[in-house]
Formats: structure tokens, C-alpha cells, sequence
């Protein structure tokens, strides 16, 4: 039997490569599942495919800004399949990084944004969907952070401080409602290769992240969507309130390791001096 075999999963920004590879690893193992998204044509496109592929999924467009699209789509999941027992919150304020740039320049309006997206949306999903979860038992919540709001950097403060208010959120989530049978947990993210990276984030900046990831590449859709679909599934029936960190071990280390690491490599060679 398929981990997530009579489940219904909810996944927010579905139509992005990390949402729509998540969307598409929950229902591998069983999960019936609704995709939301605020892009409808791109939206539609994914659920289509994923049909194609045999598997049991529904759409509904809406923006995560919005109260009123936020239930319409919870409401829509409920009378689909019946309920909702895994919400995957995965959509996130990405786009904003050449503004995000500094607190002097930041500009309210983007602030607010920011914050709607990250922190705003999610709490409204879960505002809607726990009461279907409790109605069936339980249900898993995952939320979708970032490595950004477990450090300090020197750009994007609005996504990082949103990130950092998800993380809050999901620790008391999991404190009000683990006891009902509600777990809930964050993926921190490190950085994830995806379609067009290459026109915000260059191959030297890519390396400047990849020198400080124990595993010796940079993540993918997959396994973001892998971890989901372990916080989704009784294998973590013990597991709650967590932010984990799903990033190579880019946040396990001390920050001097990337340059260090050639020196010491020097010392072996050496023993007793510095190089």
C-alpha cells in the first residue's frame, strides 16, 4: 500500500517547479490532490499532466493574498474529495529579490506583500483547513520555509522575516493542535535549482552556495517534495512542531568551513603547519 493511500493533499503555488513536482510526489503515493495556484493557465497545465499520468488531481485558481480565494479553494478541496488531510503551504514571495534589497529603500507597499504571501496566506490556509482535518481525525501541515530566516544576510529582509513568522506559526500550530491529532512542521529550504535560476542567480553565485554544502550539489524540486511527502505520511508520526532543514548541510556548519577546508586538506599533507 502506497504511503499517503486515501489522503487528500492540498498544495498551494502548485504551478511553480517545486509545488508542481510536490503535487505530483503525493499523489505517487496515493494521495488524492487538489493544486492551487494563482497562475490558472499554468496551473491547468500541470493538473492536466498529472491526470495524463493516471493519477487523481483537481485545480482551482486563486490568489493566496485573498481571504475570500483562499476559503473558496478549501471549500473546493472539501467538496472534491471529501476533506482535507495533508496542506502543503509551498507557495512563497520568490520574485522579489532586486527590490528586497534593503530596510532605508524598503518600500511599505513591498513589505506588506511580502508579508501577505508568506505569512498571511498560510496562516488563512490553515485558518480553513483545520477544522476538515479535525472532522477526519488529523491531518499533516507543512509548511514551506527557508534557510533565509534561520540566519542573518544582507538582502532580502521582507522574505526573511516572513519566513521567520511561518517558522513561529508552525511551532504554535503544533502546539495547539499536535494534541488533536494535527502535526505540523516547516521544511527550512536551502536553494533549489529551477527553471530560468540562471537569469537571477548566475553560475558564480550558484558556486558561492555550492562551496558551502556538505553534499556536493544544489537541491531540486524532489527533494523538498520528497520531505513532504515523509512529513505528510505516518512515517513521522513522531515528528512535530519542527523547522528542518532540507539544504545539503548548508546551515550545519560553521560559517569559516568553505574557506578552511583547503587549508586543512594543506595540513594533512603537512602536519603542524598552515599553508
Amino acid at each position: 500500500m502506497a504511503l499517503l493511500d486515501g489522503k487528500v493533499a492540498l498544495v498551494t503555488g502548485a504551478a511553480g517547479s517545486i509545488g508542481s513536482e510536490t503535487a505530483l510526489a503525493l499523489a505517487e503515493q496515493g494521495a488524492r490532490v487538489v493544486l492551487t495556484d494563482l497562475r490558472a493557465p499554468e496551473l491547468e497545465a500541470v493538473t492536466d499532466r498529472l491526470k495524463g499520468q493516471g493519477h487523481v488531481v483537481a485545480c482551482k485558481a486563486g490568489d493566496i493574498t485573498v481571504d475570500d480565494d483562499i476559503r473558496s479553494v478549501v471549500e473546493f478541496a472539501v467538496a472534491t474529495f471529501g476533506g482535507v488531510d495533508v496542506l502543503d503551504n509551498n507557495a512563497g514571495a520568490t520574485g522579489f529579490s532586486s527590490r528586497d534589497l534593503d530596510i532605508p529603500d524598503m518600500s511599505v507597499e513591498l513589505w506588506d506583500q511580502v508579508q501577505s504571501i508568506n505569512a498571511r496566506g498560510p496562516m488563512l490556509f490553515c485558518k480553513y483547513a483545520i477544522p476538515s482535518m479535525l472532522a477526519r481525525g488529523g491531518g499533516s501541515i507543512v509548511n514551506i520555509s527557508s534557510g533565509q530566516s534561520l540566519s542573518g544576510d544582507v538582502s532580502n529582509f521582507a522574505y526573511a522575516a516572513g519566513k521567520a513568522a511561518l517558522n513561529a506559526l508552525t511551532r504554535h500550530l503544533a502546539t495547539a493542535y499536535s494534541p488533536r491529532g494535527i502535526r505540523v512542521n516547516a521544511i527550512a529550504a536551502g536553494l533549489i535549482i529551477q527553471p530560468g535560476m540562471e537569469q537571477r542567480l548566475p553560475a558564480h553565485i550558484q558556486n558561492i552556495f555550492l562551496s558551502h554544502c556538505l553534499v556536493p550539489r544544489l537541491g531540486t524540486p524532489r527533494d523538498i517534495a520528497n520531505m513532504v511527502v515523509f512529513l505528510a505520511s505516518d512515517l513521522s508520526s513522531y515528528v512535530t512542531g519542527q523547522v528542518l532543514a532540507v539544504d545539503g548541510g548548508f546551515t550545519a556548519h560553521l560559517p569559516s568551513v568553505a574557506d578552511m577546508r583547503p587549508i586543512i586538506d594543506g595540513m594533512k599533507g603537512a602536519p603542524g603547519k598552515w599553508t
